[in-house]
């Protein structure tokens, strides 16, 4: 994060530093230094691009303590990873998930922020700046689900991927992850991390649904209409959508009950559908209109609709 200096110097800056640090580690791996959030006894949760794959790690923990991390399970969709470890010394009784402090308002355009890591030997480093842009629910071009967009003014210094971001005053904002953009770090929000966390110990990743199609938007005609829909490009042979009936040239104008003009439309009413449920697409075919049902399956890696 691109350092900036506070508009006064606030006193309560070290003290706030050193309060969120209590439950930041280090994360070591042969090719990258990061730093994790000691997220409930045992567990830590860093920036899963930084792991390279690797299912052990060193974690150096707020202590002090060097320990081995044993990965649980990765969401490359919101940059999480889980990893878990057993501690001999005084490691901390608490984490950042367990945290009591009431849930941080929602983060504004201008809020003067912190990033918080731990290098390799033990030591603290932070950075400071601002919050450059603020939204709603969004969802990543790697399909993660995230509750709210919060971006940085800047980039992340080295070793800063998966420390904690907060406030002054406020509990922890989030991760910061230097996954889904070249320029910014992203902060993926606390919300958003204890959902991802739940699904890793649950299942070791984060189910997703697809029906096995790519589109495109386009303008066609639907029993004399011009409406706006989603020309199907291609369709994944024996998946869902195959199965379905779904065929190249088809123009999806609904899906789930909802206009499906856009392709970010479509993402939302297919997450929406759990894998092994049933999602209604009512499609142009030839100008003429056709109801579908797809039964949704789990999203292989790397694929997106």
């Amino acid at each position: 994060m691109t350092t900036s200096p506070l508009p006064t110097a606030d006193p309560r800056l070290p003290d706030a530093v050193a309060r969120v640090a209590a439950t930041v580690a280090a994360v070591v791996t042969r090719r990258h230094a990061a730093s994790g959030i000691v997220w409930s006894p045992g567990l830590v949760v860093t920036s899963a691009a930084m792991l390279w794959r690797a299912p052990r790690v060193q974690i150096v923990l707020p202590g002090g303590e060097a320990v081995t991390g044993t990965l649980r399970g990765t969401d490359a969709g919101t940059d999480l990873a889980l990893l878990q470890f057993s501690a001999s010394g005084a490691a901390p009784g608490r984490g950042a998930g367990d945290a009591d402090e009431p849930a941080a308002s929602p983060a504004r355009v201008g809020d003067f922020v912190f990033a918080v890591g731990r290098e390799p030997e033990g030591g603290v480093h932070a950075s400071f700046g601002h919050v450059g842009a603020v939204g709603g629910a969004w969802r990543s071009w790697r399909g993660g689900s995230f509750d709210t967009l919060i971006r940085l003014d800047g980039g992340l210094y080295p070793g800063l991927a998966g420390g904690a971001v907060s406030g002054i005053d406020g509990p922890l904002l989030g991760l910061a992850s230097p996954a889904f953009s070249r320029h910014h770090g992203v902060v993926v929000p606390a919300g958003t991390i204890a959902r991802v966390v739940a699904s890793l110990l649950a299942h070791g990743r984060v189910p997703r649904s697809h029906v096995g199609i790519a589109v495109q938007p386009v303008r066609a005609t639907l029993e004399g209409a011009a409406v706006e829909g989603l020309l199907v490009s291609s369709v994944a042979e024996g998946g869902p959508a195959a199965r379905g009936g779904l065929l190249v040239g088809d123009v999806i104008v609904e899906a789930g009950g909802h206009p499906a003009r856009d392709a970010e439309g479509l993402r939302a009413a297919i997450a929406a559908a759990a894998p092994g449920s049933t999602l209604a697409l009512v499609v142009s075919r030839a100008g003429q209109r056709v109801t579908l049902s797809l039964e949704v399956a789990e999203q292989p890696a790397g694929r997106c609709h």
